[in-house]
């Protein structure tokens, strides 16, 4: 049984459907929150509310604000990343994946047209697609890569985040679920392509 598991996970693997999380991409995730965050105050009110106020609530809370520190750290950090580390920064992702997907595609049925409504698309389906696979436990800390980030990336990463951002929300006036979903693209896509052209392998 544990093979047929194995060998289907693996499938899952090679077709893209299982996600592999690098260093990178939590840390550029986390620093498009954080811009947002201090930009949006919609997004602090959001993110507030999305937890239920009881224990439980607030300890995913808790655990959502170590993953995102967590992200932080470990772009940074040399160190092997400890198991719980890696679980809250997982839940850090996926809950950010799914509070975006939730605001964005409400907003992108009754407001946003032409091109830019693919960027809350994809999210809705990715964050849907997390959730099914976290149910069924396909999604672990193993889905969090070790290789450290080089710094490189962090500054190739950090200065694009930084102008996609700025052109999205100010420039192009989007809403900020939208901003969110086309820096989650770039840092989950877009970014290693871009790193490999500047600095190369």
């Amino acid at each position: 049984m544990a093979e047929k598991r194995g060998g289907t996970d693996n499938f899952l693997q090679r077709v893209g459907l299982i996600p592999k999380y690098s260093e990178i991409s939590l840390y550029l995730t986390a620093l498009t929150f954080v811009l947002l965050f201090l930009t949006n105050r919609e997004v602090g009110d959001i993110l507030f509310n999305f937890f239920p106020r009881d224990f439980e609530g607030i300890l995913l809370l808790f655990i959502f604000f170590a993953g995102l520190l967590s992200s932080f750290y470990c772009v940074v950090s040399d160190e092997v990343t400890p198991k719980f580390i890696k679980s809250c920064m997982l839940i850090f992702v996926i809950f950010t994946n799914l509070g975006v997907a939730v605001y964005g595609g409400l907003y992108i049925l009754k407001n946003v047209e032409g091109f830019f409504i693919v960027f809350p698309v994809l999210n809705m389906v990715n964050a849907v697609l997390l959730l099914l696979l976290l149910r069924v436990n396909v999604i672990d800390e193993a889905s969090i890569s070790d290789e450290n980030a080089r710094p490189c990336e962090v500054l190739v990463g950090s200065v694009s985040l930084v102008v996609l951002f700025m052109f999205s929300q100010y420039l192009l006036g989007n809403f900020w679920a939208v901003t969110f979903s086309v820096c989650l693209a770039y840092s989950s896509m877009v970014n290693d392509f871009v790193t490999r052209v500047f600095f190369g392998d």
